[in-house]
């Protein structure tokens, strides 16, 4: 097919870069980016590809609709909001970063930096209050007696997954003076101390660590990971960052431990049902500092994670080449 003809939809915010490398390369291409997303069912299939972020879900009735389409080009680290098999099912290739993808270098792909960074921010900001004490401030209130927070100098910080997120999350917390402790069933104790990080088991983790920090991926062992169960195994004070996918953790479990007591705070970066319309009893408490899932939005990963997948579906649509394909099509 001549390349003018591949029609190509752009459903999510990309870099201008990007979208112009597209249509350098020759492709149509449209942006959809503003429109609901319930309309894109109805207007995908005339499209080739689709390019998006976590905000669009392509479900088996998207790829019904969709009788045109080769691949889809993922703008994100985290592709859980597609059905991967019914993708490979229908011969659609899924082209993004594969977490096995060793070339994958994190200071020139995607939005790994970024969100490590936030990670980082909300721990800071959950042990010093920090969303109480601007707050009170906006209000005209002087609350210094009662926003007394914690260092986080020699405190534990416990990593839940140990891929490309994690380790950077551990190397900017080993720079602040924290103990790392990390529990991941794929890494080695071995790769584990090249990175001055103890491996432990999710039990141990629970026990040991002052602040825990979600980074594993969304899969069927993953979801309600961090349950009534862990916890109880929790010390009382433990801090919760989440900036990896809400599932993980039991929601109802954090809310009970939130009120009782045991967890100090907690951060979110990330919900069951995006984008939130309205406050939840988890987002309206006081010690819970919420975010609208952007960890990984910065202007230098938009543009990296825009050029990668760009990139990604030239490769693919021009030249027939797989590179960096998720899923695999027998």
């Amino acid at each position: 097919m001549p390349t003018d003809k591949i029609k190509i939809l752009i459903a999510d915010p990309l870099h201008n870069d990007a979208i112009s490398l597209l249509k350098s390369s020759g492709f149509s291409v449209a942006r959809n980016e503003t429109k609901p997303k319930r309309d894109l069912i109805k207007l995908i299939g005339s499209y080739h590809a689709i390019i998006c972020r976590t905000a669009t879900r392509i479900d088996k009735n998207f790829f019904i609709a969709a009788k045109n389409l080769k691949c889809i080009g993922l703008a994100s680290t985290g592709y859980d909001h597609i059905d991967i098999e019914e993708a490979s099912r229908r011969g659609v290739y899924i082209l993004g970063l594969p977490p096995k993808n060793s070339k994958i270098n994190v200071y020139k792909n995607g939005n790994f930096i970024s969100t490590a960074e936030h990670t980082i921010l909300l721990i800071l900001a959950a042990s010093r209050n920090f969303h109480q004490a601007v707050s009170s401030m906006r209000e005209g209130r002087w609350e210094k007696s009662s926003l007394l927070g914690n260092e986080i100098h020699g405190k534990t910080l416990g990593i839940v997954g140990f891929g490309r997120i994690g380790k950077l999350v551990s190397q900017r917390a080993l720079g602040l003076g924290m103990k790392i402790i990390a529990h991941d069933p794929y890494l080695s104790r071995e790769h584990a101390n090249m990175h001055g990080v103890k491996l432990v088991s999710l039990a141990n983790l629970c026990k040991k660590a002052d602040i825990i920090t979600i980074h594993a991926p969304q899969t069927p062992q993953t979801v309600g990971l961090i349950d009534e169960k862990c916890f109880g195994l929790m010390t009382h004070g433990v801090i919760i960052i989440n900036a990896a996918r809400a599932s993980i953790i039991d929601e109802d479990a954090l809310l009970a431990n939130i009120k009782n007591g045991k967890v100090k705070s907690a951060a979110v970066d990330v919900f069951k049902n995006e984008p939130l319309e309205e406050l939840t009893e988890l987002t309206a408490l006081p010690n819970v500092f919420a975010t609208p899932h952007i960890g990984g939005s910065t202007e230098e990963a938009l543009r990296r994670i825009s050029m990668d997948t760009a990139k990604n579906v030239t490769a693919y649509l021009k030249y027939g080449r797989k590179k960096n394909a998720i899923n695999k099509i027998s």
